[in-house]
C-alpha cells in the first residue's frame, strides 16, 4: 500500500513539475496543464463487495501545441487542438464470497490491475479522437491484495481469504482508440444540453473489445468538454473542445444531470479468461455486456464534483445477476 501511494505521489509531482517547466519554455511550445482528475470507484455504493470491487485513478490533462504532435504519423491533424493525458490507476476484482480460501470454480478470480496510461487526444467543437496506451501489471505485483486487506482492516471488515488464488503476475499492454461526437441542441426551458455518442475499441492481453454508446447531459452552464465517465467506459474525463475553454460563458458555477448507455462486445478479458500465458482460474465470460448510468456534475469556479452510478449486465455465465458500482470524481480546472 505504501509502495503504491509513493508511486502515485511521485507521478503526480513529476507530471506537475514537468508541466511547469514546459510552461516556462519558449512561446512556440506553450504546454499547459488543463485539468487534474481523481477517481474513486467502489461497489459499496450498492452495498456489495464483489466483482468489480474498487478502482482508483489519478490523471492530468495537458494542452499540447500542434508543433509537438503534428509529425506523428496517421494520427495528428495540425488543424485540431491536441491534448495529452497521463494517468495512474489501480483496479480490484473479487468473487462474491470473500470468506472462502479455496478457489471458487463458478465465480471470477481475484485480480488486481495496476497501470500507467498515456493518451493523445485530438479535439474540436464537434468531435474527439483519442489514442491511449496502457502498460502495467496484473497479479500480486499490482498491490490489489495488499490494498483491499488494508482497506478492510481500516473499515473493520473481515479480511478477504482467497487472494492466494489470484491471477499470476503478468505484464499488461493495451492499445485503445475512441471517437466521440458532440451535439449541442437549442436551449429548452432554460436548460442547455449535450448529446455525446461514442465508439471505441481496445486490443491487448488485458482486454480486447469494442464498445458503443452515448452520454446525454442537461442543466445549466455545462462544462465545455466531452463528458464524464467511469474509468473503463467513455474514455478520459473532461477533454476540452479547445484549450482554456472548460467553463461555459465564464460563469462561476455549472450543474448538469448526466445519463449514459452503452454496449460492449468482448473477445478477451483477462479478469474472466484468466492469465494469457500461464494456467489460472477462469470462468466462461459473456461476450456481450450492457451498461447504463446516471449521475450529476457540479462545478464551482475551478472545482468539479461528479457522481456516477453504473449498472451492468452479467459479465460471466455463472454470475447470478448484473452488478452496480459508483464513481466519485474530483477535478480541478486550471
Amino acid at each position: 500500500m505504501k509502495f503504491i501511494t509513493l508511486i502515485i505521489l511521485f507521478i503526480g509531482f513529476f507530471v506537475h513539475a514537468n508541466s511547469s517547466e514546459l510552461s516556462s519554455a519558449a512561446l512556440d511550445t506553450p504546454w499547459r496543464l488543463e485539468r487534474s482528475n481523481f477517481y474513486f470507484e467502489n461497489d459499496v455504493f450498492s452495498q456489495t463487495d464483489s466483482q468489480y470491487s474498487a478502482g482508483w485513478k489519478l490523471s492530468n490533462v495537458y494542452f499540447a501545441p500542434a508543433s509537438d504532435v503534428e509529425k506523428l504519423p496517421f494520427i495528428a491533424d495540425a488543424n485540431k487542438i491536441h491534448f495529452v493525458s497521463i494517468g495512474l490507476s489501480l483496479q480490484i476484482y473479487t468473487p462474491n464470497d470473500l470468506n472462502v480460501s479455496e478457489v471458487i470454480l463458478d465465480d471470477r478470480p481475484y485480480a488486481g490491475w495496476l497501470y500507467l496510461e498515456v493518451g493523445l487526444h485530438e479535439s474540436s467543437q464537434i468531435e474527439l479522437h483519442s489514442f491511449v496506451v496502457q502498460v502495467g501489471v496484473v497479479g500480486k505485483l499490482s498491490g490489489g491484495e495488499a490494498t483491499q486487506k488494508v482497506i478492510h482492516r481500516i473499515i473493520g471488515n473481515d479480511a478477504p481469504m482467497g487472494w492466494d488464488n489470484q491471477l499470476r503476475n503478468e505484464l499488461g499492454v493495451n492499445l485503445m482508440y475512441q471517437h466521440k461526437w458532440r451535439y449541442t441542441p437549442h436551449m429548452f426551458l432554460g436548460l442547455e444540453s449535450n448529446i455525446i455518442p461514442f465508439v471505441s475499441a481496445s486490443l491487448g492481453n488485458v482486454t480486447t473489445d469494442v464498445n458503443s454508446g452515448a452520454i446525454m447531459r442537461f442543466g445549466w452552464n455545462p462544462i465545455v468538454d466531452f463528458g464524464s465517465s467511469p474509468i473503463d467506459i467513455g474514455g478520459e474525463n473532461g477533454i476540452p473542445t479547445r484549450s482554456n475553454n472548460l467553463c461555459s460563458k465564464h460563469e462561476p458555477w455549472s450543474f448538469t444531470f448526466n445519463f449514459s448507455a452503452s454496449g460492449q462486445a468482448i473477445a478477451h478479458n483477462v479478469f474472466l479468461d484468466g492469465n494469457t500465458f500461464n494456467g489460472s482460474h477462469w470462468v466462461e465470460k459473456e461476450n456481450f455486456i450492457a451498461y447504463g448510468s446516471y449521475g450529476f456534475t457540479a462545478r464551482y469556479k475551478h472545482f468539479v464534483f461528479d457522481y456516477i452510478n453504473t449498472a451492468t449486465s452479467k459479465h460471466f455465465k455463472e454470475e447470478s445477476s448484473g452488478h452496480n458500482y459508483g464513481t466519485i470524481l474530483f477535478s480541478y480546472l486550471y
